[in-house]
């Protein structure tokens, strides 16, 4: 039984599942990720709350983009460290998230939708020279996830929803490794992509005209990702060594296994016509697991460190019309470690996030309604002390703060 190196590319496979597990956040279109489950008034519903679609009437598109950024620079504790090169490059680049929702109204109790997202894109490139080169160097994780989905209205009150997440997922990574005797470091890459399947179960129930609650579960994902494993820019003494192992190029198949998660949301409407929202997520990320791992056909027993968290999220919100055209949204939301922090490595340098957004919401005249949000998220230290191959690598984020924009149309 072996244990997953740290800087495998198939733990860094955590970095995305992650992402995808909290997707539903980064697919909420009002301000710091709010109104996931009840708001349920436009063709998000489809994605993360399908039972919502039942209340919608006729026809409904949305077009979304999401722009993210990060303030944050990881910079390396040097009296600690001890491997040479210092600080990174700037390494994480801008994403922007697009994302398109349809749902269409079949009767007056059923309703069908699909949407298309990007639940998550990731992409760093640290360089090639600096301390953490041997646990990462760049890498990018990409998530297309399409998604159908019924509704069906039992009575006025209660509606269930249910959809099917087909998600792909594609991964690209880069880590330096030392070759003794020389001062040239060779270099692992990877390249891997599969798809898997999940089911999401929802529940929307309208206590008044006002207020409702819903509830989404999203079973969990096993996804079969297959590509290749490569070592590069080996001394030639190296190199015939990994040749004549067969390691130089290895085919490999291993199933990434994205656990379950729960929504949870309420909506209330006051007689001023202000609203408000709240909505909680939990996912068992203690339950990740990678396994079935195959390398050029043999079969390799490996286990996961028990390292990681069960992950909580809550989100709140408020709407104030100032008239029949223009709205004003404010929010707020808190995400929950994924790892301790003595637990933390390059492999997933997540922390807790909080975060605060505001937005505007305009009826145009043709019916159609624009929503325009700006967020501002703290992303946490995230700080790491790991040994690596040849040494310890120490540091923290610098200046820990990312920015999302977000425009939306809805038609």
């Amino acid at each position: 039984m072996k244990t997953l190196k740290r800087n495998s590319p198939t733990l860094r496979l955590l970095l995305g599942s992650l992402a995808l597990a909290v997707s539903p956040l980064l697919q909420a279109g009002s301000p710091a990720l709010t109104g996931l489950v009840a708001e349920a008034d436009n063709a998000e519903s489809v994605f993360s709350a399908p039972a919502g679609m039942a209340r919608l009437q006729g026809t409904h598109m949305t077009v979304q983009s999401m722009y993210v950024t990060s303030l944050a620079d990881f910079e390396v504790d040097e009296d600690q460290t001890t491997i040479p090169g210092g600080n990174p490059d700037k390494g994480d680049d801008p994403i922007i998230i697009p994302s398109i929702y349809y749902v269409r109204q079949f009767d007056d109790r059923w309703h069908g939708g699909v949407s298309l997202t990007v639940p998550s894109g990731f992409g760093s490139n640290y360089g090639s020279t600096w301390s953490g080169r041997y646990e990462t160097v760049d890498f990018s994780l990409v998530y297309i996830a399409l998604t159908p989905a019924v509704a069906y209205r039992v009575s006025d009150k209660l509606s269930l929803g249910a959809a099917m997440g087909i998600n792909y997922t594609a991964e690209d990574s880069e880590v330096k490794i030392p070759q003794p005797g020389t001062e040239n470091d060779g270099k692992i890459t990877s390249d891997l992509d599969g798809v898997g399947i999940n089911v999401t179960l929802s529940l929307l129930y309208e206590f008044t005209d006002r207020t409702r609650a819903g509830i989404s579960w999203t079973s969990d994902s096993d996804a079969d990702l297959e590509g290749n494993v490569r070592l590069r820019n080996l001394e030639p003494a190296f190199d015939k060594i990994a040749t004549e192992l067969g390691i130089k190029d290895i085919n490999t198949e291993i199933t990434n296994t994205l656990p379950q998660r729960l929504l949870a949301g309420v909506y209330h409407e006051f007689e001023s016509g202000n609203y408000f929202t709240v909505d909680g997520m939990w996912m068992k990320f203690s339950d990740f697991s990678v396994s079935n791992i195959e390398l050029n056909g043999n079969d390799v027993n490996v286990t996961v460190p028990e390292i990681y968290n069960d992950l909580y999220a809550v989100t709140a919100g408020m709407g104030f019309p100032a008239n029949e055209r223009l709205t004003y949204k404010v929010g707020a939301m808190y995400l929950s470690k994924a790892v301790d922090d003595e637990d933390r490595s390059f492999s997933i340098r997540l922390d807790r996030m909080w975060g605060v957004g505001a937005g505007v919401s305009y009826k145009l005249n043709n019916g159609n309604v624009v929503d325009l949000n700006a967020n501002v998220f703290n992303v946490g230290d995230a700080s790491v002390d790991q040994p690596s191959l040849v040494g310890q690598i120490v540091g923290e984020n610098d200046d820990p703060w990312a920015v999302m924009m977000e425009l939306t149309w809805h038609m």
